[in-house]
């Protein structure tokens, strides 16, 4: 599915709820937040959003290291890749036994992700990244909670939050490398924000309901324990590829 926010946000997003995509069209290129598991699929939506708006692809952003929103840029290789210190780190750190079971459970070969990872072009910042763009800017800030590395992005003067994994929508989060009150804190504190789109890492973009649902979420698994949310959210899918990290 493909959503337009503000005429210059294309947000492809899946009922099958896999990794969204977001791509922003600035005054001489678009550049990509986050790219899919598959390096074809990422190549697809480049296309797609270069035959629509006309302009380049040349740059992707990335939230987290998870392979459903990293891989596809690392295997796809032609961009320059904006992320986190963390993130770099954390997909350095991949090992070969995890890469076999990923690309076994994607029918997809992953294992060679170092060799594809020097040769990459990394743009990499510590704790917070800005991008100004005529009148648009792309601020985005490493938080942690979903996992260490997670990192948000804000679009300005729209207020667009691009969210990752710290929010998702219709979909259970994956929680085992999670810090769960530091993410409930950081979620509190989004909701004082004045944000009037929310894209989350999975499912339909949304309006600050879907920060109030997270928080809600996350506060059952603290006090209900992981089995009884299952349960109780059983109505929910998962996304295409949920591995235990």
């Amino acid at each position: 599915m493909l959503e337009v926010i503000d005429n210059k946000v294309l947000v492809f997003w899946f009922e099958n709820f896999a990794s969204n995509i977001t791509a922003v069209e600035l005054s001489e290129e678009v550049i990509l937040i986050d790219s899919s598991l598959y390096p074809e699929k990422f190549n697809k939506i480049i296309d797609l959003v270069q035959l629509r708006t006309k302009k380049p692809v040349k740059k992707v952003f990335l939230t987290h290291h998870h392979p459903d929103h990293s891989f596809g840029a690392i295997f796809q290789g032609n961009l320059e890749i904006i992320l986190s210190e963390k993130t770099l780190i954390k997909l350095f750190d991949y090992d070969d036994n995890l890469l076999k079971k990923i690309s076994k459970e994607s029918e997809y070969e992953f294992s060679d992700i170092q060799k594809k990872l020097s040769r990459c072009k990394f743009n990499v910042f510590r704790n917070d990244n800005l991008n100004t763009s005529s009148k648009t800017v792309i601020s985005g800030i490493s938080l942690g909670g979903h996992t260490e590395d997670s990192t948000i992005y804000k679009i300005y003067p729209e207020n667009i939050l691009i969210a990752g994994d710290l929010i998702v929508s219709g979909v259970h989060s994956e929680l085992n490398q999670a810090n769960i009150d530091n993410w409930i804190k950081i979620l509190e504190e989004l909701k004082k924000q004045n944000i009037k789109t929310i894209i989350p890492g999975h499912g339909k973009p949304g309006n600050i309901q879907l920060i109030n649902n997270q928080i809600n979420y996350l506060n059952t698994f603290e006090k209900e324990g992981k089995e009884s949310l299952l349960k109780k959210f059983n109505k929910y899918k998962y996304p295409e590829l949920l591995l235990n990290f």
